[in-house]
């Protein structure tokens, strides 16, 4: 069981994310590389966890875990995901819906989201891989 957040668990993700067999189709067309952080909170996740995904071909090509949301900057990835840990939490666990997150301001979400919402439909692929990856979060350890 990985913990989240930990390059561990992305590493495990990834893994289930270039098995899935809908994933050539989602990947149709995706221009840009990601960023994502999860900012610190009190008592939950003692400092920001941040990570930079390079999709290519229809695949996660690369997975890097940054020491700060600022190494983000000079990567200048097409894509940012931004949220409290409580926020990526409830994502995970599906508690809180990813639109909505998105509609509500409670995922910060930059970049071309004409590509985002044409893989709605795709929403399936993150569902079967987080009910694969075997979760333990950081504050319930």
């Amino acid at each position: 069981m990985a913990t989240f957040p930990s390059k561990q668990w992305c590493e495990e993700a990834v893994r289930l994310v270039n098995e899935d067999p809908e994933r050539s189709l989602a990947a149709q067309g995706w221009v840009g590389e990601i960023g994502i952080i999860v900012d610190a909170e009190p008592g939950k996740l003692p400092r920001p966890f941040v990570v930079h995904v390079v999709p290519r071909d229809a695949r996660i090509e690369k997975l890097r875990v940054l020491d700060d949301p600022d190494d983000l900057d000079e990567l200048e990835p097409a894509y940012l995901a931004r949220a409290p840990y409580t926020v990526w939490k409830e994502l995970l666990k599906g508690s809180l819906d990813p639109v909505e997150a998105v509609l509500r301001r409670r995922i910060a979400v930059k970049g071309d989201l004409q590509q985002l919402i044409e893989r709605l439909r795709f929403k399936g692929i993150a569902d079967r891989v987080f009910a694969q990856l075997k979760t333990e979060y950081l504050d319930e350890q």
